[in-house]
């Protein structure tokens, strides 16, 4: 019963403090825009990827698959092998 009382309280509070979310109409842009709103924006807001914390693009590369395997995203083999390199440029870092 504590815990059931403890998650109506907290799903009230979120409802009251509000949230914002990213906004679903930015897109990529530049040389690997294709790449990226192909792949990435199925799921998540080109900002949401954009705000993400500096990654190499081993830790990306770490990134798609866990999208491919766990999320089964549809990754072809030859997007995921280019993800990581046009994600560290799309990041700036």
């Amino acid at each position: 019963m504590k815990l059931f009382l403890g998650t109506l309280l907290a799903a009230a509070a979120m409802q009251a403090s509000g949230y914002s979310l990213p906004d679903d109409d930015v897109q990529f842009s530049g040389p690997d825009a294709d790449l990226l709103n192909g792949n990435c924006t199925a799921c998540h807001s080109a900002e949401m990827v954009l705000l993400q914390p500096k990654m190499t693009a081993e830790q990306w590369g770490h990134s798609v698959a866990k999208m491919r395997t766990v999320y089964k995203a549809p990754i072809s083999d030859e997007d995921a092998a280019a993800l990581p390199a046009a994600l560290v440029r799309a990041t700036g870092r």
